[in-house]
């Protein structure tokens, strides 16, 4: 893997599926804290139920709420991104106000710029 200008490798990472459903959120999770704990960049692009990640006050008693998990990777330097057009067609402001702080709504054609910019790629859908 290459370095980036600062010199640390980037993963970037899409991911399509809500929480709770399936494994996937929580797979994304442990696989960006073992990114971060070697030292490289990640950057997150939530898409399609990508974004119900990101809801605020979660309550899946007795899970932790993957939108606590999310804040906490935000605060460790994860650079997040949600699909506009899937945020509002989930009912979520277009703004991001109903995500936790971090969350940048976007476009996909910020997704095309992030597969170019990040040494690896991973998708995890159904």
């Amino acid at each position: 893997m290459e370095m980036n200008s600062l010199g640390k490798k980037t993963l970037g990472v899409i991911l399509n599926t809500s929480p709770y459903t399936f494994q996937n959120s929580h797979t994304f999770y442990d696989l960006c804290k073992a990114a971060l704990a070697k030292g490289y960049g990640v950057k997150v692009f939530l898409f399609v139920d990508g974004v119900n990640n990101a809801k605020m006050n979660q309550d899946p008693d007795p899970d932790r709420p993957m939108n606590d998990k999310l804040a906490e990777l935000a605060n460790e330097g994860v650079e997040f991104q949600a699909c506009g057009l899937c945020t509002s067609a989930r009912g979520f402001d277009h703004r991001g106000s109903d995500f936790v702080e971090g969350i940048e709504v976007s476009g996909l054609t910020d997704l095309a710029e992030q597969v170019g910019e990040v040494d690896r790629f991973v998708s995890f859908s159904m």
